[in-house]
C-alpha cells in the first residue's frame, strides 16, 4: 500500500515581477530539411520558418533552437505526451513510460488539471489564461460525464485552472482569439464576420496579453495539414502563421514581453507521409528573455519550467499525482 502525502502550495513568491509570456503552440510543426519536394517551409518563402526549411538561421528578431520532443522515451513523438510536457512541466511521456497520440489519459489528466504551468502561476497570484474561444457546441459537449476523455491538453489546462472558457461571443467583442486566425473557418460555418489579416490578429493577441501575466493560444491546423498531406492548405496556413507572428512581434514590448512558440512533434514538414515524425521541433523565441530562453530549453518540458523560474515560481518536481489529482507521492519525474 502506498502512503501518500498531501500538496500543499508553497506561498507566494517573494519577487513578483510585470515580465509578460505570449506562449503560442502550434501543432505539428518540426524542423525539416532543404528538400522542397517534402517540406511546404523548404517549398514556400516564410519569414519565420525559414529554419524549418532547412535555413542557417533565423530571418526575425529573436531566436530558434532545436527542442527534443522524444524526451529521453523511445518512439514517434506524439500529441497527449508532448502537449502534457508543454503545459505542465512534466515528461508525459516518462510518465507513461511511452508516447501516447490524441487526447491526455486518465495518467497524464491530473497534471493539466491540479499541476499545470496556468495551475502554478494562479496559485502564486499571476494571471494566466488560455485565449482560444470555444464554441457553444464543443461547451455542450463537456456536460457529458465522461467528457474528460475527449478533451485536449489545452481544455483541460484551461479547465484545470478554474477559470472559465471564451466563447464566440467573447470573441466578436474582442476579448479573446480563434483558431483559424483569419476568420476562414468562422465563415466556412456560417458565422457572419469579415476576414481579418493574419497580421492584426497577431497584434490583437499581443494586445490581449498585456492583461496577463501569460497566455496561451493554440493552433492546430498546422497538424492537419501534416496528416492531410495538402500542398494547398499548407501553402495557406503557412501564410497565415507567419502573419500572425509578424503581427505579435510588431506588437510586444521587448523591455516586457517575451514570445515563445514551440510544438509537441514533428508533422507538417514532411508531407511525404501522414504521420507524425522523429525530426526536433523549432522553438522560436522572442523580446525579452529569448536569449536566455535559447540556452535553457532543451526538452518540451523545459519551457513551462523556465516560464515558472522568470516568474520567481518554484516548479514541483518531483511529483506523482493520483488520477484524482488530490494527493502527491515524491518520485523522480
Amino acid at each position: 500500500m502506498k502512503s501518500y502525502q498531501t500538496w500543499v502550495v508553497p506561498n507566494l513568491p517573494e519577487k513578483r515581477n510585470h515580465d509578460r509570456f505570449i506562449y503560442i503552440f502550434l501543432d505539428g510543426v518540426g524542423l525539416g530539411t532543404a528538400n522542397a519536394q517534402i517540406n511546404p517551409f523548404a517549398k514556400f518563402d516564410s519569414t519565420f520558418f525559414s529554419v524549418h526549411g532547412g535555413g542557417d538561421s533565423a530571418r526575425f528578431p529573436g531566436e530558434i533552437i532545436s527542442t527534443d520532443a522524444h524526451m529521453s522515451i523511445e518512439g514517434l513523438p506524439q500529441s497527449a505526451t508532448g502537449q502534457t510536457a508543454l503545459f505542465t512541466g512534466y515528461n508525459g511521456a516518462q510518465i507513461v513510460g511511452r508516447h501516447i497520440n490524441g487526447f491526455p489519459t486518465f495518467s497524464l489528466r491530473p497534471y493539466l488539471k491540479t499541476a499545470s504551468l496556468f495551475n502554478r502561476l494562479l496559485e502564486t497570484g499571476y494571471k494566466a489564461t488560455l485565449l482560444n474561444s470555444y464554441s457553444d457546441r464543443y461547451l455542450k459537449r463537456l456536460n457529458h460525464r465522461r467528457a474528460e476523455r475527449m478533451m485536449s491538453a489545452s481544455s483541460l489546462l484551461q479547465m484545470g485552472s478554474g477559470q472559465p472558457y471564451f466563447t464566440i461571443d467573447d470573441y466578436l467583442q474582442g476579448k479573446s482569439m480563434y483558431m483559424d486566425i483569419t476568420n476562414w473557418f468562422l465563415r466556412k460555418h456560417g458565422q457572419k464576420i469579415s476576414l481579418v489579416k493574419p497580421e492584426e490578429s497577431g497584434r490583437k493577441l499581443a494586445r490581449l496579453a498585456r492583461e496577463y501575466d501569460t497566455v496561451v493560444y493554440e493552433y492546430f491546423f498546422t497538424d492537419k495539414i501534416g496528416h492531410e498531406q495538402s500542398w494547398g492548405a499548407a501553402k495557406r496556413i503557412l501564410s497565415h502563421v507567419d502573419g500572425l507572428l509578424s503581427g505579435v512581434w510588431e506588437e510586444i514590448d521587448p523591455q516586457v514581453d517575451t514570445v515563445i512558440v514551440s510544438s509537441d512533434h514533428g508533422n507538417m514538414e514532411d508531407l511525404s507521409t501522414k504521420s507524425h515524425t522523429h525530426n526536433k521541433v523549432g522553438t522560436l523565441l522572442g523580446g525579452k528573455h529569448a536569449a536566455y530562453l535559447a540556452k535553457s530549453i532543451q526538452y518540451l518540458y523545459d519551457i513551462p519550467r523556465q516560464i515558472l523560474k522568470l516568474k520567481n515560481v518554484e516548479f514541483l518536481e518531483n511529483i506523482v499525482l493520483h488520477d484524482n489529482g488530490q494527493s502527491v507521492e515524491t518520485a523522480e519525474v
